[in-house]
């Protein structure tokens, strides 16, 4: 099995109240805000001067260092004033400060949440992002031999995941069909393990007819490029 998981499965380690950033983050664009939110001493700072100084978001005249650190400022600010400034700067971003704008507006809403819950609020994002509470998953099953699979394989394999998903409250969003394997996109609790899923679907399909391997591929941070999932294909060809 491989698992590329940028979140741990573990709930235990969610804190009481959490947000899902539903669309998908780069995870080179979530280490950047956490290694410059590491820089600042948020203690010394005036954040009422922040909210004056936000204004600067909208030039073309700030540097990028700084607009980036203003975005933090404001979301640690954590204030129904600064929650309004970033979303404004949301509807007009695009690219990579789209992503960083949306990062920073959900810290500002956990903390937001954290003061008016009086609970240990935060947000949790990944590179698939996801829906509602549930991560957004990527996943490769694939057919044993390199074989073919028929229609009846098709219609088991789909079967199958689509009960599994329904017992655990999971929802397929896609199932893309090549000759030898299976891509599956899925939206799973967070308190559902995946591997749980996928094994046990695996299982299902193989009761009436032995047709899938048992190794398989998951990832929660990117979808894997056509080069990288022929180079996984082939690995598992070998250790058949």
């Amino acid at each position: 099995m491989k698992k590329d998981i940028s979140n741990p499965e573990d709930s235990e380690n969610y804190p009481d109240s959490f947000s899902l950033i539903e669309d998908g983050i780069d995870l080179a664009v979530q280490k950047e805000y956490l290694r410059l939110s590491e820089t600042i001493e948020f203690e010394n700072i005036d954040y009422k001067r922040g909210l004056k100084e936000s204004k600067k978001l909208f030039s073309e005249d700030i540097a990028i260092k700084a607009k980036k650190k203003l975005l933090i400022l404001l979301a640690h600010s954590g204030t129904a004033e600064s929650y309004q400034i970033i979303e404004k700067y949301l509807r007009h971003a695009s690219g990579e400060w789209k992503q960083w704008a949306l990062l920073s507006l959900k810290e500002c809403r956990a903390f937001l949440e954290s003061d008016l819950l009086e609970v240990e609020g935060g947000f949790i994002s990944t590179g698939l992002g996801g829906k509602g509470d549930k991560f957004r998953y990527f996943f490769i099953v694939s057919s044993k031999g390199g074989l073919a699979f028929s229609e009846t394989h098709r219609s088991t394999l789909k079967r199958a995941f689509e009960g599994i998903g329904q017992e655990y409250n999971a929802e397929i969003e896609k199932i893309h069909f090549e000759p030898d394997y299976a891509a599956i996109g899925m939206f799973i609790p967070a308190d559902v393990a995946v591997g749980d899923i996928i094994e046990k679907g695996i299982r299902e399909c193989n009761k009436k007819s032995d047709f899938l391997n048992f190794h398989y591929y998951v990832t929660n941070v990117k979808k894997p490029t056509n080069e990288e999932l022929l180079k996984y294909l082939a690995e598992v060809r070998r250790r058949e």
